[in-house]
């Protein structure tokens, strides 16, 4: 299998992350350019990632994710309780929703370092607010003694890198001071083989982003 993918980008690597934890081996390639009609062939959608399994394409990162646990279910990434397995979705679909939409601002901010402090710094308390939720519901369903990675993992793993690399570079300081749950999870998903290759796929790739423009 084929996946279609850009290192920096967090929807691609949490792909990447969910193959490494299972041992599945992809073949990884980089588009020619996104949005442009040769590239919309492989997604209509123009966007990454996308997985060529030999008789299908397919689009968006969740549904790829979802994919591959169901073809390859060992080791499970999912829990087999529909309540374990509710609760997980709590936090695989918090990023999409509630991180992605305040970190946009903050990458805009870093492709046009010419913006005001101010934007920074509203965009900053914004993501921080976010963070803040995200700790108190590790708390709510009890997920401070998380140990084992699973889908939700993989998909808070990319964005957190931004989470925490966005402010620091736009000078707002740590992200995870009031969210020490959050904090400790940080820790742990860092120190995870899977989290740490992909995440130091991330800050190679966002480099090379940045020194191509």
């Amino acid at each position: 299998m084929k996946l279609i993918n850009l290192a920096h980008s967090p929807y691609a690597a949490r792909v990447r992350m969910l193959a490494y934890a299972k041992g599945v081996e992809l073949e990884y390639v980089a588009p020619e350019g996104l949005r442009t009609p040769q590239f919309k062939r492989f997604n209509v959608l123009g966007k990454v990632p996308v997985l060529d399994t030999g008789s299908q394409l397919l689009p968006e990162s969740i549904v790829v994710m979802d994919y591959l646990e169901d073809v390859h279910p060992q080791p499970a990434c999912r829990p087999r309780d529909p309540e374990g397995r509710a609760v997980m979705n709590v936090f695989l679909r918090f990023p999409d929703v509630y991180v992605q939409p305040v970190l946009l601002p903050l990458f805009r901010l870093l492709m046009a370092p010419s913006q005001t402090g101010q934007d920074a710094a509203e965009s900053v308390v914004a993501l921080n607010a976010q963070l803040r939720l995200l700790d108190e519901l590790i708390e709510r369903f009890g997920r401070e003694d998380h140990t084992r990675l699973d889908l939700a993992d993989c998909a808070l793993t990319p964005f957190m890198f931004y989470a925490t690399y966005l402010p620091q570079r736009l000078g707002g300081g740590d992200a995870l001071a009031d969210a020490p749950r959050l904090a400790n999870w940080w820790r742990w998903a860092q120190s995870q083989e899977p989290a740490a290759k992909v995440l130091t796929e991330m800050e190679e790739g966002l480099r090379a982003f940045m020194q191509a423009r």
